[in-house]
């Protein structure tokens, strides 16, 4: 099975208050990602792999987050034609957390893009992780809007990583919610005998719609 998970888009100054708060943790991480693109549909980025430490006996668990914007069911007509900068930013740490969840990576995601106008948008994120299975794994998202949990209940409140108020829940199934709703796509896995320590990587998939030139998520499984 796939795991998608979808984040919203958000102001340029949280993002950029993330990266404050990252650089204390890992430098390394806290490095702000931009990708300018003509089109917003279909504007992508991978983002640089963090390198697992080479000290221990047994390697964590690492995440390696992909980030595609398409147009949500909602948007208008031209709204992919719209220009676009998709910017992401992996920041090391428990940034968020999901009550009787442990998350399997230390890394979390935030991501927007920003446009002249708001713009309604789905954003697709994919993790692909090393060093763990996917028994029992979700995507824990944290945002300024209210959403639909995993349990059915709604997405608890919470303080975002930039000190302002938001919601934090497990994402539901795909299945179980309606399509402007954010949700898990897909668990799946994939041989990787080389690079991870399980020998498979899990990849999880998820979907979150919002509007551009709101306030930013964060995401981690």
């Amino acid at each position: 099975m796939r795991l998608t998970r979808f984040v919203r888009a958000s102001a340029t100054p949280a993002l950029l208050t993330c990266l404050t708060l990252g650089a204390a943790a890992s430098p390394a991480l806290a490095r702000v990602n931009t990708k300018a693109c003509a089109r917003i549909q279909g504007c992508a980025t991978v983002l640089r792999s963090p390198v697992a430490p080479t000290s221990t006996e047994k390697p964590p668990p690492m995440s390696h987050f992909g980030v595609e914007v398409k147009t949500a069911p909602t948007s208008t007509v031209g709204t992919a034609n719209q220009a676009g900068t998709l910017v992401t930013n992996q920041l090391a740490g428990n940034r968020i957390t999901c009550a009787g969840y442990t998350e399997r990576a230390d890394t979390t995601l935030a991501f927007q893009l920003r446009t002249t106008t708001p713009l309604h948008i789905n954003f697709v994120v994919t993790d692909r992780l090393t060093n763990t299975t996917a028994l029992g794994i979700q995507f824990c998202l944290a945002a300024p809007i209210p959403f639909k949990t995993l349990s059915g209940r709604p997405a608890a409140p919470t303080k975002l990583p930039d000190g302002t108020p938001g919601h934090v829940g497990l994402l539901p199934g795909c299945d179980k919610v309606p399509d402007t709703a954010p949700c898990l796509l897909s668990v799946s896995t994939e041989p990787d005998p080389n690079n991870s320590s399980t020998g498979v990587d899990v990849i999880l998939k998820a979907r979150v719609p919002t509007t551009t030139k709101g306030a930013d998520p964060w995401g981690r499984a």
